[in-house]
């Protein structure tokens, strides 16, 4: 009896310390975004590497998670690009909105935005209102939550091919580093990219 009482707690503890110690492969990972006088929100990212939009327009100065073997790249809408390593907190600069994360288990590089992971893609509205927004390259659709209606669509990124949809069904084709534009212009809804 007392065997099997200590054999249930030394499984217990061994299951408890590794549920604690190693991040699950799937899942989410909740990361806070802090902006200026602690004005902040958190949102939670698939542990995949898929692209996950990030639609609050808050400035932000700094990124924080609290999850050990979990590692993000986040992509601001001046172009920063943030790297989360692990349990930390990490500056922004310059501090400006962010638009979308991916997270892994283990390490993330920035070098992932390349055609390998993923692209940046360039929304352009009347009188140069944008937003940038990553897009993974595995062909996954995106949403895109930013209600700005578009006039052109640019890349910059050899190697990869994207379709967007918008509002009113326009579908609009962008092949390697060129602007397309769409028509008429519209508010864009989704959009998938793979590599070529």
């Amino acid at each position: 009896m007392k065997f099997s009482s200590t054999s249930a707690l030394a499984a217990a503890l061994v299951a408890g310390v590794n549920g604690a110690s190693i991040p699950r492969t799937q899942g989410s990972v909740p990361i806070t975004f802090i902006g200026a006088a602690d004005a902040q929100f958190t949102q939670d990212f698939p542990t995949d590497g898929s692209g996950t939009a990030i639609t609050n327009p808050l400035s932000i100065s700094h990124i924080s998670s609290s999850t050990d073997g979990v590692s993000c790249v986040f992509n601001g809408i001046d172009n920063s690009v943030t790297v989360v390593s692990g349990s930390e907190t990490v500056d922004v600069g310059p501090p400006q909105t962010q638009t979308s994360g991916t997270c892994n288990v283990g390490s993330a590089q920035p070098e992932s935005r390349s055609g390998t992971g993923q692209v940046d893609i360039t929304f352009i509205g009347a009188a140069d209102a944008q937003f940038t927004q990553g897009f993974p390259t595995d062909g996954s659709s995106i949403t895109i939550s930013n209600p700005l209606s578009i006039s052109h669509i640019a890349s910059s990124t050899e190697g990869v091919s994207c379709t967007f949809n918008g509002v009113d069904n326009s579908v609009t084709s962008v092949t390697g580093a060129q602007t397309v534009d769409v028509g008429p212009p519209q508010t864009q809804v989704s959009g998938s990219c793979h590599s070529i």
